[in-house]
């Protein structure tokens, strides 16, 4: 009775099941039904899935009891060859060399299950165990099929973008670079302000994004995270700084007061006129007086302003990287008092009356 299971079991390790190709996978036509032997000799057949992280360890179970003898074979996705990886006829286990490829396989004492460590790639694939069971009274064979999935965590993404310093209302892209990672693989987009606030801006199974018109608020920090079933894992993250303006420019009076003519000061008063337009570069300011250059800066300052100082003043903000600029002209009329001292006289009413009567 032995030898005849015994040649069962090679006669196995020597056929090859037949592959066929579903949703890009090879599947092994496993059979779905579980019969006790019987004097027909009937094979039980079980089939379970387990999943194993590369560089880990994992555990394939031949049954829930030690069988009396049994194989262990190795079936390589898309292929057709069954190989041996170890088996124990009754005399202990042994290993064949094919183990090597498959990881640091040890056997669990006491029972029939394979132990891996340091699980490569390579490990992916059919594990099939052919365990036997009361060979010396009434025979039972049980095929275990075994479907490791080897799954590869996401490395470390690198996140590149296409423009690091875009120009307002241009369109740029960023990708999250993996150098590995079992599929599928989930990404998540997300944006820092310089205050520290985080948004996420996109997510799903994409890598690559496409930032279309892009605005000021788009500058901060940007870092992609990757997740498959294994882990998670995120970028480092890059600056994104967005060029644009100069925006209309601002102009501020102090001290302030304004008529209906515009701004207003009076004589010898000290008035400061400042500058300021949204920019990035930061802007560069030139005023103007009555057309004319006069300051290079964003405050110009007027100390003990004259009433000649009367006139239209200009704030010519520049972006020196875009080559763009944008300009603001105020007037100022400067008040003062008449010139001189006044001089009093006192005069007879009568000659008063007489000065101001009319001719006839």
């Amino acid at each position: 009775m032995v030898a005849q299971l015994l040649g069962l079991a090679f006669l196995y390790l020597t056929t090859s099941p037949v592959p066929f190709a579903a949703n890009g996978m090879s599947v092994y036509p496993v059979p779905t039904s579980a019969v006790e032997i019987n004097p027909n000799w009937e094979v039980v057949y079980q089939d379970t899935k387990v999943y194993g992280v590369v560089g880990k360890a994992v555990i394939l179970e031949c049954g829930p009891t030690v069988p009396d003898m049994y194989i262990w074979s190795f079936t390589q996705p898309g292929t057709e060859a069954i190989r041996a990886v170890v088996y124990n006829l009754g005399k202990g286990p042994r290993i064949q060399k094919l183990a090597e490829t498959l990881g640091q396989i040890t056997i669990i004492s006491n029972s029939a299950a394979v132990s891996i460590e340091k699980l490569p790639l390579a490990a992916h694939g059919l594990f099939t165990c052919q365990a036997f069971y009361d060979i010396e009274r009434e025979p039972k064979v049980y095929y275990y099929y075994v479907h490791l999935t080897v799954r590869v965590p996401v490395s470390k993404p690198n996140l590149l973008l296409s423009d690091a310093s875009p120009v307002e209302g241009s369109t740029m892209w960023m990708r999250c670079i993996l150098e590995n990672g079992t599929e599928p693989i989930k990404y998540m987009w997300q944006h820092e302000t310089r205050n520290g606030n985080i948004t996420v801006i996109a997510q799903g199974s994409s890598s690559i994004i496409n930032v279309t018109d892009v605005n000021r608020n788009h500058t901060g920090w940007y870092r992609c995270v990757a997740t498959n079933a294994v882990n998670t894992d995120s970028s480092n993250r890059l600056w994104l700084d967005t060029i644009f303006g100069p925006d209309l420019p601002e102009i501020n009076v102090t001290p302030f007061s304004i008529t209906e003519r515009g701004y207003s000061a009076l004589e010898r008063e000290t008035v400061s006129l400042l500058c300021q337009a949204q920019s990035n570069p930061a802007s560069q300011y030139v005023w103007f007086y009555n057309n004319s250059q006069v300051y290079t800066g964003p405050q110009f300052t007027i100390t003990k302003i004259l009433r000649m100082h009367t006139g239209d003043y200009a704030c010519l903000a520049q972006n020196t990287y875009l080559n763009t600029r944008s300009k603001k002209t105020i007037s100022l009329t400067v008040y003062y008092p008449p010139d001189g001292s006044p001089i009093c006289s006192v005069e007879p009413a009568l000659y008063t009356f007489l000065k101001n009567a009319p001719v006839t």
